[in-house]
């Protein structure tokens, strides 16, 4: 693993830290906003550890990551859903003007966060 592939996921790690203290039915958004950008990073030290550099926008990103799960079995492909999820996430708490039904989708996408860095640091140690 390189230095920059590390970095990407102790700020991973950092972010879902951060979004694990915040109550999800108070600081949705916020929730949402620490989680998608946890996966962000963890998805760019996979692609700069399996295809040498990372997309540089946030749609670039995703979907290359999605090209990436396609040949890596259902586990993955499920993983790129979740990411694709959480920036759609992410574009209504940060845009949106009503929270009321994001406090459940923050606490599932913190839990969905989780799963997403561990699967993404195995597959950077591969």
């Amino acid at each position: 693993m390189t230095d920059s592939q590390a970095e990407h996921l102790a700020k991973a790690e950092r972010l879902l830290r951060q979004a694990q203290a915040l109550n999800a039915a108070d600081a949705p958004e916020s929730v949402i906003h620490l989680c998608y950008y946890a996966m962000f990073h963890a998805a760019t030290a996979v692609l700069l550890r399996h295809r040498d550099n990372a997309a540089l926008t946030h749609t670039g990103l995703i979907g290359t990551f999605g090209q990436f799960a396609k040949d890596r079995g259902e586990i993955a492909r499920q993983h790129g859903r979740a990411l694709n999820r959480a920036e759609d996430l992410r574009l209504q708490a940060d845009y949106g003007v009503s929270y009321q039904d994001l406090a459940e989708a923050a606490a599932t996408l913190r839990e969905e966060t989780r799963t997403f860095i561990d699967f993404c640091g195995s597959v950077v140690t591969e």
